[in-house]
């Protein structure tokens, strides 16, 4: 048999580049600007639907999506601080034995269950704890029906959940659908502390019905509502939204409203007492709403609402589509920081959420990070250092402090609420700030952006935010789950990436199931796919022990990660060696030039490999 024509005998030399392979740092300083400067490669169109740069399909939601749709008709009690009311919740049957509900009141005041109903038919149940769990009654049915009759005592102070100088904070107001992991698990609701959020949600769709006394004004997850009078001096105000993590009401019958507008479809009810609070806080939300739909990307929700509560309540708090804060604020212009840092949590925590009580860090310390884009928009660069430097002094303290701490702690591990402060707040935003330093503003925005486009209406992890920070930057990066185990005394992980390839075939942009990548300083592509792709017929050899390919009046067997590839004829070295990813063979592009006859062009830019095959040229 002839040689193969080849275009040169050193091509795995000429497709060398300045990545390191897998575990090895890149370099950040030139691969920032070279990030910056990629164009649109000149390649036809791939097929209708695929992105080159998302070959990983999204991660699963922490929490199996059951798609429960609740039905609330409740009514407030305001002589007696009582909500009364009945949830009728539709969900998927979660194939368990049992079924959990939620209750997040308080122990020194606790919800009642009444009842609970599937049909006519009344179940027994138990309570521990936050959980009320009882058996499966849906047999072998897609989707069932719960009817759960409760009564909640408001408690007369300001609490998360309470009422305070005739403001009442309706919050985690009505039993709820239990959430599971991906196997069907049922999550145990955190242990709770003093600080913090430590609930598990399930996004779910909202039909409510919510009776009050006549006057009463009420902001919620999603907007004014649909208000009538009704007998006996009350109002029904009727409600409804779709994919929300809860569903908050905070209303007086002292509260006035102003409702803001905001591009490109974004409605905001601001709620005080005093029209002069409402004109300071509709400044601040003027000037950080467009700044935060520039960085992150439009809100996926219509209508979002801000409440201003009494002196006394509990400082801030972030709700679905609701940002919460005390009247104190306004002293000290503390609500220069704490009204961005709520009003960013209606993309993070919100629009996507995590288990808080695990990965509290990841929304915390974005929208800390997120305040200092609000402090350079709105006063400069000198106030948004500032910031930044007030969260390193937090971050020295805590590696003096509790060197052995991290941000993987969960909430009710932390020794005090200032290493829980210093962790999840400071060393979260540094954080993020430190990965914005090293790939870069432009790309560390489409990051931000791919996260929220890929996981609205989920709950993520660390493992989510690596795999949306490698398609930005074309290849499977790892840096959150690194860091979240990283000791506070080690300083931040680097950014660690394979960098994946656009593999071009005949002039057709192909995108395989595994995508091409560089390894080892060289290129790498899915020997089966590929070689199909050319016209080759693979698959395994039990006789020889090896991978057959076989086409045009040719046949040759590679043993598992080999550089070479034996025929009749004889031998051909490929130099590198066969690799194993995911359970699926890759082979150097040396071996598609060499051994199966194609032409190689490596565009180093843009990281694009086209192989030009023409079989004719073939000779056996």
């Amino acid at each position: 048999m002839k040689d193969l024509k080849k275009t040169s005998l050193l091509i795995c030399f000429a497709i060398l580049v300045p990545f390191l392979s897998v575990g090895v740092v890149l370099n950040w300083p030139v691969i920032s600007s070279w990030i910056s400067s990629w164009d649109e490669p000149a390649v036809s169109k791939p097929e209708a639907g695929v992105d080159p740069f998302s070959y990983d399909p999204p991660l699963p939601s922490l929490v199996k999506d059951l798609h429960p749709v609740y039905k609330i008709q409740a009514e407030l009690h305001t002589s007696e601080a009582k909500i009364k009311g009945s949830v009728t919740v539709e969900f998927d049957n979660p194939g368990t034995a049992d079924i959990r509900l939620y209750v997040y009141d308080y122990l020194w005041s606790p919800m009642t269950i009444k009842s609970i109903r599937y049909g006519e038919q009344s179940l027994p149940f138990s309570r521990r704890m936050a959980v009320v769990g009882l058996d499966n009654p849906f047999g072998g049915e897609k989707r069932g029906t719960l009817t759960i009759q409760f009564e909640n005592p408001v408690p007369r102070r300001g609490t998360r959940f309470g009422v305070k100088d005739d403001i009442w904070t309706l919050t985690t107001w009505y039993p709820m659908l239990g959430a599971q992991d991906q196997r069907g698990q049922w999550y145990e609701p955190p242990q709770r502390v003093d600080f913090g959020d430590p609930f598990v949600y399930h996004y779910g769709d909202y039909d409510i019905s919510f009776v009050s006394p006549q006057g009463y004004t009420w902001v919620s997850t999603v907007g004014l509502g649909e208000s009538k009078a009704v007998e006996g001096n009350r109002q029904v105000v009727h409600y409804n939204g779709k994919r929300l993590l809860n569903f908050a009401l905070v209303g007086s019958p002292l509260y006035q409203v102003e409702t803001v507008t905001f591009a490109p479809n974004l409605t905001v009810d601001i709620a005080s007492i005093d029209k002069r609070n409402i004109a300071r806080i509709k400044t601040i939300a003027e000037a950080v709403i467009p700044v935060y739909t520039e960085w992150y990307g439009p809100l996926p929700y219509p209508r979002v609402a801000i409440a201003e509560t009494s002196t006394g309540t509990t400082y801030a708090m972030e709700y679905a589509n609701m940002a919460i804060f005390k009247r104190d604020m306004h002293a000290n212009s503390m609500i220069d920081h704490w009204l961005p840092h709520e009003i960013a949590h209606l993309w993070w925590y919100n629009s996507i959420a995590t288990l808080e009580a695990r990965y509290g860090w990841l929304d915390e310390g974005l929208v800390e990070r997120s305040v200092v884009h609000y402090k350079l928009a709105r006063h400069g660069q000198q106030q948004a250092d500032s910031l930044l430097a007030e969260y390193r002094r937090d971050v020295e303290r805590l590696a003096e402090r509790y060197p052995y701490g991290k941000l993987g702690k969960e909430l009710h591990q932390f020794a005090t609420q200032e290493e829980f402060h210093w962790t999840w707040y400071s060393r979260g935003a540094l954080l993020y700030e430190n990965l914005r330093q090293k790939i870069g503003d432009d790309a560390y925005k489409r990051f931000l952006q791919r996260v929220q486009r890929t996981y609205h209406g989920s709950l993520i992890g660390p493992e989510h935010l690596d795999q949306a920070l490698g398609q930005v930057l074309q290849g499977k990066a790892r840096y959150f789950t690194t860091n979240h185990e990283q000791m506070n005394r080690e300083g931040f992980a680097p950014i660690t990436l394979i960098p994946y390839v656009t593999t071009v075939i005949n002039g057709a942009g192909y995108y395989p199931e595994i995508p091409s990548r560089i390894l080892d300083q060289t290129v790498y592509l899915p020997l089966r796919e590929v070689a199909e792709k050319l016209g080759y017929r693979v698959h395994w050899s039990a006789e020889k022990s090896a991978i057959e390919v076989s086409g045009y009046g040719r046949t040759f067997w590679l043993q598992e990660r080999s550089n070479y590839a034996e025929s009749d004829g004889g031998r051909i070295d490929f130099g590198k060696p066969l690799q194993e990813v995911e359970g699926r063979t890759l082979a150097p592009s040396s071996f598609f030039e060499q051994v199966l006859g194609s032409e190689l062009h490596w565009d180093e830019k843009n990281r694009i490999l086209k192989l030009q095959f023409q079989p004719q040229r073939i000779k056996g």
